[in-house]
């Protein structure tokens, strides 16, 4: 019982290990993202207002539409 256990373990670890360079890709892609967001936001903030009204009023409108 317990060596079945164990060896289901194995692949799962060698999973883990395998996805673990893709985790830190991705990441990384995430905090580029999100250290570019700010510096948009912090140069343009006016700017950043508008397009967040306009995402949240298109999202409504999309939701606002599945409901019917």
């Amino acid at each position: 019982m317990i060596t079945g256990q164990v060896a289901e373990a194995r692949p799962l670890r060698r999973r883990a290990e395998q996805g673990l360079p893709r985790i830190t890709e991705v990441r990384s892609r995430v905090t580029d993202f999100e250290q570019n967001a700010r510096t948009f936001i912090g140069q343009r903030p006016i700017v950043a207002m508008l397009a967040a009204v306009g995402a949240g009023y298109l999202v409504a409108r999309l939701v606002a539409r599945g409901m019917r």
